[in-house]
């Protein structure tokens, strides 16, 4: 994708500092520090502050999604079943959750559980991607595919191993049983992951000999976040609280580079600090109050009508996250001109106009 005129691709969203700390350095160092100075345990601090931060990435993230879908005439035509008929398939789940509150909610809540860390997974596919273009590393097929089965083999070894044996699983208040998985199936499946793992490093390591230079740490830091995320991170409870959060802080970055571009694009917005400022404060004022409402404001409307409220919480979260996933899933497919373009923008794009080539004497 070409940069814009007369200014060189940026490789970040803001710069290295904010766009490392955002993307995983933060959550590495979170994962760290809990795992050297505090217990694994999800203690009632941990989990009271987990919950608040939800009101900061957790719940406006999802918002983020219904605005990018809902938030033009022209998207929903562009995904008329994602935008008019995924919702009704959503809603009719949620329905039988209350009619089914025994069998169905519990099935309801484990597929959203089940499906979380695959989407995670994607997500950390597509910001690494992301990454290499705008570093000029783009990656060919064998890159992707050695990527991609990495990642989703994270997701297959973790899966795995909270679905073997038979145990009861929790998610929000509600219970289900594991699949009650053969021990083995565990260990070949972390073995494969170590396979996986291998094959990534010798394919990225032959086309860094091939290009003769190093590859940006910023396109494999998503990999190493989800790494971190659902291994080590997996097993050290007080961590993992906070991995829907540090998802969230990713997909806001993205997001919101995202959506300033297309506006400025869309309007013919000249670029300015005042323009980046007030269209940052509009878009997530949005998000964060449509997120109060999903989250919040949902669950304990439907509770008002006899149905404890922890309830309400589980399956109306669920259903946002699984709608959630539906739309992620088609809205940001990056082989798209119009969704990869605007995501090549760097800050400095939003804050000050390209400069002209100055015209050579004749």
């Amino acid at each position: 994708m070409d940069p814009p005129s007369g200014r060189a691709q940026p490789l970040y969203f803001v710069n290295a500092f904010v766009d490392f700390a955002l993307i995983g350095g933060l959550s590495i160092a979170t994962f760290t520090l809990l795992r050297l100075f505090y217990t694994g345990e999800r203690t009632s601090d941990i989990i009271t502050l987990s919950v608040q931060l939800a009101w900061i990435c957790n719940w406006p993230h999802a918002s983020a999604t219904i605005y990018r879908l809902y938030g033009s005439r022209e998207n929903v035509a562009q995904y008329p079943m994602t935008a008019l008929v995924i919702p009704w398939v959503v809603v009719a789940g949620l329905a039988a959750c209350f009619f089914s509150p025994t069998v169905v909610a519990p099935c309801f809540v484990k597929l959203n559980a089940f499906w979380s860390p695959y989407h995670f997974a994607g997500q950390s596919l597509g910001i690494s991607l992301i990454y290499a273009r705008r570093a000029g590393f783009e990656f060919g097929a064998a890159e992707r595919f050695a990527l991609s089965t990495f990642l989703y083999s994270i997701f297959v070894a973790q899966a795995v191993r909270f679905e073997t044996g038979w145990q009861i699983l929790d998610q929000q208040g509600l219970s289900y049983p594991s699949l009650g998985l053969p021990a083995w199936l565990d260990h070949a499946a972390q073995a494969w992951l170590l396979v996986a793992g291998l094959g990534l490093l010798g394919v990225l390591a032959r086309r860094c000999v091939r290009d003769r230079r190093l590859m940006p740490p910023i396109i494999l830091l998503p990999v190493l976040t989800h790494l971190v995320w659902f291994l080590p991170g997996a097993s050290w409870r007080s961590f993992g609280e906070f991995v829907p959060f540090f998802h969230g802080m990713q997909y806001l970055l993205v997001a919101w580079s995202m959506q300033l571009k297309e506006k400025l694009d869309r309007e013919g917005v000249a670029p300015s600090a005042g323009y980046v400022l007030s269209e940052s404060a509009r878009w997530g004022l949005l998000n964060f109050l449509g997120g109060v409402a999903l989250f919040y404001g949902v669950p304990r409307l439907l509770a008002g009508f006899g149905t404890p409220l922890a309830f309400s919480i589980a399956v109306v979260s669920s259903a946002v996250q699984l709608h959630h996933f539906f739309v992620d899933g088609v809205i940001w497919k990056l082989r798209r001109s119009a969704v990869s373009s605007p995501l090549m923008a760097g800050l400095d794009d939003l804050l000050h106009a390209p400069r002209t080539p100055r015209a050579l004497p004749a």
